[in-house]
């Protein structure tokens, strides 16, 4: 249960009116545990290791959010959220102007947006996540949970987030649409801006969800990343079973740079009880330069929930990695000719 702060009316020293501020949501999680590795990746070779886990099923985050009704249906919406290690206490890095890697610490990175909204439609600007990975979270295998060893979360989602962004989603019947702009800031050109849409649409027990995303690189404009991704939900009983595609593919006009790396999931997850879910997970992704395969990573998971409380659940999962070549080593951090394997337990708290 989140906890809530009655936000207040104080009356100031000065004998001021008393301002009254909109109710605000306090929220997070806290996940930690212990995970053995075995090949994982050294200077001079490979060996195993043993680990305190940071967010390995649900990323560590906190964060604040509210809305005021405005009338007639129409609410002012705002959403600042932050992530941390639960294993050190430190905090993430975040990416300006939509660029590929971290430059600054961002005390809210994962998402910081102020927007409107009225019934299922709805107009955000800030930092938030991609079409592509909101699309893609709907068929993930393990629904972005165990994110610490899927590679899910981190392929074709368009960056999984963007920076100076204005999103805008319609919802009609049992399905919606969402589009959003990303704004690359680079004065006199359109360099690092990035555009998307997706969509999803439920009947009866199955849930269809795809998403296409454009974009041109901050530097020169000259490289341009095209993702797309689309998979589906059927549920039967206890059973969800979940299957998708996804490719991001990034070329420049030179023609000097031609890559792909596409990906295919595959999962079911089990309600073995009302406190007992369990979860298999396949991801397939390859690794392509010019059309030629370079290289491939084959990630099976095999996760235990036990739920506690509602807040509480502790957990257990085993995974097998298998890759290829020598295009996946680097973004893996395992020894290519042998693999890896994880064991993971770990107890997982939301507030």
């Amino acid at each position: 249960m989140q906890k809530k702060l009655l936000t207040v009316a104080v009356a100031s020293a000065l004998a001021m009116p008393a301002v009254a501020l909109a109710q605000v949501t306090v929220f997070g999680t806290m996940d930690g545990g212990l995970r053995n590795q075995t090949k994982a990746l050294t200077a001079t070779g490979d060996d195993s290791v043993m680990t305190a886990t940071d967010g390995l099923r649900t990323t560590n985050r906190w964060g604040l959010r509210g809305s005021e009704d405005l009338g007639g249906g129409l609410m002012a919406n705002f959403w600042l959220e932050g992530q941390y290690s639960s294993d050190t206490g430190g905090g993430p890095g975040t990416t300006a102007n939509n660029a590929a890697a971290a430059t600054s610490q961002g005390l809210f990175a994962r998402k910081s947006v102020v927007g409107l909204s009225k019934g299922g439609n709805s107009v955000d600007i800030g930092r938030d996540y991609t079409v592509n990975f909101k699309a893609q979270g709907i068929y993930d295998p393990m629904s972005y949970t165990y994110t610490g060893i899927t590679p899910t979360a981190g392929t074709n989602t368009a960056g999984v987030r963007s920076s100076n962004m204005v999103t805008a989603g319609f919802r009609f019947g049992s399905g919606g649409v969402r589009v959003d702009y990303a704004l690359g800031e680079v004065v006199g050109q359109s360099w690092g801006t990035r555009m998307g849409i997706n969509a999803d649409f439920a009947f009866g027990p199955v849930t269809i969800a795809g998403a296409y995303s454009t974009s041109d690189d901050a530097a020169t404009g000259v490289l341009s990343t095209d993702v797309m991704n689309i998979g589906a939900v059927y549920r039967m009983g206890a059973f969800t079973f979940r299957a998708g595609w996804s490719n991001t593919n990034a070329e420049t006009g030179t023609g000097t740079t031609d890559t792909d790396t596409p990906m295919f999931v595959l999962g079911a997850q089990y309600a073995i009880s009302p406190t007992l879910n369990g979860r298999v997970g396949y991801y397939d992704t390859k690794f392509e330069a010019s059309g030629v395969e370079t290289g491939s990573r084959k990630v099976t998971i095999v996760a235990l929930d036990y739920i506690l409380s509602k807040r509480t659940t502790v957990y257990a999962a085993f995974d097998r990695t298998a890759i290829d070549g020598t295009a996946s080593t680097a973004v893996l951090g395992v020894a290519s000719a042998d693999g890896a394997t994880g064991l993971s337990v770990g107890l997982a708290h939301s507030f």
